[in-house]
């Protein structure tokens, strides 16, 4: 019992905290709704006077209600209602009985919040009111050999006992601990774990019988450590609107981003190592000679003296192409024309559209193989006339869609002046970025998909087919 009382006046102080706790501003107070539901059961209970034994409680349903104001410097403060109605098992494993308790209680609650998590606060409480608790307990007598009548053991110097609805009041305390999830600005999911347990021993009005089934006296059924665990889940409404909160550099969670301290700046040195600024300086980095390579892969350093040897000259080659002219190099030959039933056929273009396509590595706006497409598509505007091309950016369905809608526009842009870098005339280009909207490969939403990351250059040729030359 002292340690109830001790229990109850350490609630009773974690109360009076928030009320008395000074506040900066009240930008983040407001009244709220809670609504809880989940699972409960009553501790093991002794039970003693017209009944003596001890139950187990085969748990239930739970329930919570509560209306509270939130304070703006983490603190809660609550008027809860609970219930629990649970089945006990019977009263020492004697047959012929059991025991029944319903708890509802108003309790009044003080709540922390530990909102150093983001949209996740951990929370720990206590509370302290009144239960009350409402009892259908019954020990009945028992028939023995050859129909004798056999008093029930837990029913003390009676053959049966009962307690049939009989209430009682206590004062109660409990303590909680819970993680609530910010939904949004008003709206918390709530999970709550709390242990509720009775000041005072409760009583009960009760009836005896001595013989039969008609009773016959009166009398007081005790239950003692009357206790109870309950584990819920819900949601909590908070009237009026939240200011946000913002995370600063350091980790620190604030109203406001002019809250945040100043970050320093990081200085980087040339050896690699670094300092915050204004605390330290680089150290002297050392004068390196100037190191010329040569054609042939030697090196020297300036002002040693040296120098590159001299660069041979290769005497000049030519060779025969198929068509009797003669060139530097069989690549500067002209194509061979293809044959067909003994005629020369000469291709114009293959086709009238040509497509080539980019990848990227993730979160790149250019591509090492930006370069090689391009003379791809030189080649073919060598031998056929360019009508126009379109360039057509896109990436995978990772991160924002508004940042993948902008990294879409700048791959598109880097191809196009490659293109006019190489000499394409800009005003046959046309440029824009899809974002993740045409994937190539569909998939959910933040999956990373390669074939997803891509540049399409889609050229339009004003010629097409092939001549028969005869």
């Amino acid at each position: 019992m002292k340690l109830k009382l001790l229990t109850a006046v350490a609630t009773a102080a974690m109360l009076a905290a928030p009320v008395v706790a000074q506040a900066d501003d009240h930008d983040d107070e407001g009244w709220y709704l809670r609504g809880l539901a989940g699972y409960g059961t009553h501790t093991d209970i002794d039970h003693s006077g017209i009944i003596t034994g001890d139950t187990e409680s085969e748990g239930n349903a739970a329930f919570s209600l509560g209306v509270g104001y939130e304070f703006d410097n983490n603190w809660r403060l609550e008027l809860d209602g609970a219930s629990l109605w649970t089945d006990m098992a019977k009263v020492s494993q004697v047959p012929n009985t059991f025991s029944k308790l319903r708890t509802n209680a108003l309790m009044v609650n003080a709540l922390y919040d530990f909102d150093e998590f983001g949209n996740w606060e951990p929370y720990v409480g206590g509370g302290i009111g009144k239960i009350r608790n409402t009892a259908n307990v019954q020990a009945h007598g028992l028939f023995g050999q050859e129909g004798a009548f056999i008093s029930n053991p837990t029913c003390v110097a009676r053959a049966a006992c009962a307690v049939d609805g009989d209430e009682d009041n206590a004062w109660a305390w409990q303590v909680m601990a819970g993680l609530g999830y910010d939904i949004s600005d008003r709206l918390t999911w709530d999970t709550q774990y709390r242990y509720l347990d009775s000041l005072e021993n409760l009583g009960f009005d009760g009836t005896t019988t001595s013989r039969g089934f008609t009773p016959d006296g009166t009398g007081e059924l005790f239950m003692e450590d009357v206790g109870a665990h309950m584990l819920m889940t819900g949601l909590r409404y908070r009237f009026g609107q939240s200011s946000p909160k913002v995370t600063c550099w350091n980790g620190d969670s604030v109203k406001m981003l002019a809250d945040c301290p100043t970050q320093p700046r990081i200085i980087t040195c040339w050896d690699g190592s670094s300092f915050e600024e204004g605390a330290g300086t680089c150290p002297a980095e050392p004068v390196r000679a100037r190191v010329f390579s040569c054609w042939d892969g030697s090196s020297y350093e300036e002002g040693s003296g040296g120098s590159c040897p001299p660069e041979p000259r290769p005497e000049p080659t030519t060779v025969t192409c198929w068509d009797g002219s003669v060139q530097a190099d069989y690549a500067f030959c002209p194509a061979q024309p293809e044959t067909r039933s003994g005629q020369t056929v000469q291709s114009l273009c293959e086709n009238e559209y040509r497509q080539e396509i980019i990848y990227y590595e993730f979160d790149k706006g250019q591509s090492p193989e930006t370069r090689a497409t391009i003379n791809r598509i030189l080649d073919v505007g060598q031998f056929c006339q360019v009508d126009n091309i379109q360039v057509v950016g896109h990436t995978d369905t990772s991160g924002a869609a508004s940042y993948n809608l902008a990294l879409s526009q700048r791959r598109a842009k880097d191809a196009k002046d490659e293109l006019v870098r190489q000499g394409i005339n800009s005003g046959v280009i046309s440029s824009k970025g899809m974002g993740e909207t045409q994937p190539f490969v569909p998939t959910g939403d933040g999956v990373k998909e390669q074939l997803n990351r891509r540049t399409e250059v889609l050229i339009k040729l004003t010629q097409a087919g092939a001549i028969v030359l005869n």
